[in-house]
């Protein structure tokens, strides 16, 4: 198992300096006596896992940026921005045949370099790569699935509905639930976003009047509370995200001239492509993560966790495959 990126693990940045992106939909929502779709573009901050929720009208390169510039306006400029790859970060190919200005990846590059934003694709074939914002759509789904049911709602209904599933997302605790009165209330992403859990402050008559104090002396306690959350972030949150518990034993890496299958879970294992690596990508600790494959339909980028590698001796697939030709 490899280690994190270093965008999950930065301290001391402001909310979403380093941001993944994903969409889900379409949603229904009625307009005057007809239905239209929307998606909804789902931004996470990758340190603190907020997320911010935008509404797309669809799935064009256009409305694509105005989600982005929207969530710039009121968020800031990420220094980062994580998808999955190309047209993949969709998930609904149905719909995206219909639209012949589906993210023009190029177009959406040259809007973020103005702004100094760098864009990274995912390998392709592997949402496993994006799980860090696959898991907050699960939960935006979730919070929605209860509300909306099968009902249709007005746009402006279905507006407040994303804010309202925005503040329950962010509102969920990061760090574990205090056990006795005495601990201290567990660190939420609105901890970061708000100062404070955004629940209900009811002041109690017993409590002593504020002091008017200094306006130097309160940026100095809001600074003071913002190191003290981040603190608790280092020492309580940041050790979970350390844990491997799964892929522990080394393993032999895949290599140049491997012949494998491209494991497709859509497709029945008979149908399965075979393939040869040409080209391998080591990652930061040096294990490999994914490789350039070439098939009898082209070249292909695919995780190795997609690749099955045939356990052949030397000579025996060029006798299999007539002199080393690759076979669908």
């Amino acid at each position: 198992m490899g280690l994190l990126p270093e965008d999950r693990t930065t301290p001391y940045v402001r909310p979403f300096t380093f941001t993944g992106l994903d969409y889900f939909g379409p949603v229904s929502i009625t307009i005057g006596r007809r239905t239209e779709k929307r998606w909804v573009a789902l931004f996470t901050c990758l340190s603190i896992r907020a997320i911010h929720l935008e509404v797309a009208y669809d799935l064009s390169t256009d409305a694509c940026i105005l989600a982005m510039r929207n969530f710039m306006n009121r968020r800031g400029v990420p220094k980062r921005i994580r998808t999955d790859n190309g047209k993949n970060f969709v998930g609904v190919a149905g719909e995206v045949a219909r639209f012949v200005d589906v993210f023009d990846c190029q177009a959406l590059q040259a809007e973020l370099s103005t702004k100094g934003v760098e864009w990274v694709f995912n390998c392709p074939e592997n949402p496993s790569e994006g799980g860090v914002w696959e898991r907050m759509v699960q939960c935006v789904k979730k919070v929605l699935r209860h509300t909306l049911k099968d009902l249709a709602p007005k746009e402006h209904t279905f507006q407040s509905l994303l804010i309202e599933a925005e503040n329950i997302v962010n509102s969920r605790p990061l760090t574990h639930l205090p056990i006795t009165p005495q601990q201290e209330e567990p660190l939420t992403p609105n901890h970061f976003l708000l100062g404070c859990a955004n629940t209900a402050q009811t002041t109690s008559c017993s409590e002593p009047p504020v002091k008017l104090c200094a306006i130097r002396k309160q940026w100095r306690i809001a600074r003071q509370l913002r190191d003290r959350f981040w603190k608790r972030w280092v020492d309580e949150y940041l050790p979970t995200l350390t844990r491997r518990t799964k892929w522990c034993m080394p393993t032999k890496p895949l290599g140049i001239g491997d012949l494998v299958f491209i494991c497709d879970p859509k497709l029945p294992r008979r149908e399965w492509r075979r393939g040869r690596v040409l080209r391998v990508f080591p990652g930061k600790d040096g294990e490999i993560r994914r490789a350039e494959v070439t098939t009898i339909t082209g070249l292909t980028y695919r995780p190795v966790s997609k690749l099955a590698v045939l356990d052949l001796v030397n000579g025996e697939s060029d006798s299999i495959h007539g002199g080393g030709g690759v076979a669908n």
